[in-house]
């Protein structure tokens, strides 16, 4: 019970979250430039970080249940039900092929992707060893 309130913790759940839109948002930017030779292929894009943001700024906000068959509302329950958007980019201008894939600003993407993974992963570890040293000490004076 008290680890899954631990695991429900709203900073927790956003830095998952992050990793999941930014670990979707790679394998979108890989099948762009997979694909950058290919005739009609519009690049996909994807989106989370707004959606992260709004549920984020709810988090203060949250249900009282009164009964422990009821959903828990507001609070890791809004950020739990944020999840990355793909989406197609019809707005950029078209190669004679249609395709609109740029390969220098998909490299960018990737490297500019990658980073947000790895500081959401760092902080998520860091999370992670502060709780650890925390049982590890309640254990060690009980």
């Amino acid at each position: 019970m008290v680890l899954d309130r631990i695991f429900q913790e709203p900073t927790l759940v956003m830095l998952k979250k992050g990793i999941e839109g930014t670990n979707r948002r790679h394998e979108a930017i890989s099948n762009n430039i997979a694909n950058v030779d290919t005739p009609n292929y519009q690049r996909a894009t994807v989106s989370f970080e707004s959606a992260l943001k709004r549920a984020r700024s709810g988090i203060g906000f949250a249900g009282k249940t009164t009964d422990p068959r009821h959903f828990d509302i507001g609070g890791a329950m809004m950020l739990e039900m944020v999840s990355p958007r793909v989406g197609i980019d019809n707005n950029t201008r078209f190669r004679p092929d249609r395709n609109n894939i740029n390969i220098d600003e998909e490299m960018a993407a990737l490297a500019q992707n990658t980073m947000r993974n790895e500081a959401f992963t760092e902080l998520l570890k860091r999370r992670f060893e502060g709780l650890s040293s925390t049982i590890r000490e309640a254990g060690a004076t009980g």
